[in-house]
């Protein structure tokens, strides 16, 4: 409210509105409002794309401390799929991405070399890409698919997940608290 002339020329129509600049270009942020979120948007704007693991044991606990992570097996990190991977992973703000390079390693954690592979802690706890097309677009739009669990409840916090995403169609069921039965269903 101060500075108008500065937030008409960085398009600020609501408060608060966070713009992060990078190499000078401006960057809105569009996630969440929950300082989790927040923090997790600038470690991933300020930080690598995706974290490099050297051991079987940071693997599993990078597994364990996250509900989504991806890893990708790429002993050569210089390979297409290699920086298709990485540009993929420093355009999903959400979500934590990994990168093997060790091929014993990526032996030991059940891999092959150029594989993409998201672990959950929900449903189907690993998920490997198997797509023909291997692409940034397609590899952002398989990461969301996989991310999302299949029966999602309703907030604040999930309504831009729900119906800002790739998922077009929508299944809506709607259930009381209060009747007692909601966790059956």
């Amino acid at each position: 409210t101060q500075e108008q002339e500065l937030a008409e020329s960085y398009k600020v129509k609501g408060y608060p509105t966070l713009i992060f600049f990078k190499k000078g270009s401006p960057i809105d942020y569009s996630g969440g409002r929950q300082a989790d979120d927040i923090v997790a948007w600038l470690k991933k704007k300020t930080g690598p794309p995706a974290l490099e693991v050297s051991s079987a044991e940071q693997a599993k606990e990078l597994i364990a401390a996250n509900n989504v992570i991806i890893f990708g097996f790429f002993p050569d990190q210089d390979s297409e799929k290699a920086k298709v991977f990485l540009n993929a992973a420093g355009l999903v703000d959400d979500q934590v991405f990994a990168i093997v390079s060790d091929e014993k390693l990526v032996e030991e954690l059940e891999a092959q070399a150029e594989d993409v592979v998201l672990f959950k802690n929900f449903e189907d706890t690993r998920n490997k890409y198997e797509g023909e097309e291997f692409s940034e677009d397609v590899l952002k739009s398989w990461v969301f698919v996989q991310s999302m669990p299949t029966i999602v409840e309703f907030s604040h916090e999930t309504a831009s997940k729900i119906f800002g995403g790739q998922i077009k169609y929508h299944l809506l069921l709607f259930l009381s608290k209060k009747n007692g039965d909601f966790e059956k269903y």
